[in-house]
């Protein structure tokens, strides 16, 4: 049974959502861990501190994936 190629578009579409959830935890775990500190418990803190990289990371993946889409897409400009 032959297997379909990915739909670029959906491909895209993952990759900016990836992109905007990853940015909203970088807000949130940005907020927690320096100017709402006072407010969170010291795990609570710490766990938004962690928190910061992983969602970059995401960020970052969420990236790559929209350029493989917008490649599969034959848009080779975009950036």
């Amino acid at each position: 049974m032959p297997t379909r190629p990915p739909d670029p578009h959906r491909i895209l579409t993952t990759g900016r959502t990836m992109m905007a959830l990853a940015a909203l935890g970088m807000v949130v775990s940005t907020l927690v861990a320096y100017p709402l500190a006072e407010r969170f418990s010291l795990g609570v803190q710490i766990a938004s501190h962690l928190a910061l990289p992983v969602s970059a990371a995401f960020f970052k993946l969420g990236y790559v994936v929209r350029l493989a889409a917008h490649h599969a897409l034959g848009n080779l400009r975009a950036g």
